[in-house]
């Protein structure tokens, strides 16, 4: 099974903003990080237009949940000890 890279959105907005200053050519980004163009112009256009949609990554999600279950205790436990 193919597993596809993925890439932090603060590492697509530093490319991209490294890009449109013009501090880089979006040739060079793509032969320094092994990207296409392709890649590179659709997270452009996406950034631009806002329609950039960044998904949590298995660990951020890991960490929510555990958040919900820490929530859920210490409302136990407060209850518990105004009783």
């Amino acid at each position: 099974m193919k597993r596809y890279r993925q890439y932090s959105e603060e590492f697509k907005r530093a490319l991209i903003a490294q890009i449109d200053s013009g501090a880089v050519t979006k040739a060079a980004a793509s032969r320094e990080n092994n990207l296409s163009q392709s890649l590179i112009d659709r997270w452009q256009q996406q950034i631009h237009e806002g329609t950039m949609q960044f998904r949590p990554t298995a660990r951020e999600r890991q960490l929510e949940r555990d958040l919900d279950q820490y929530k859920k205790k210490v409302g136990k436990l407060t209850i518990q000890n105004e009783l």
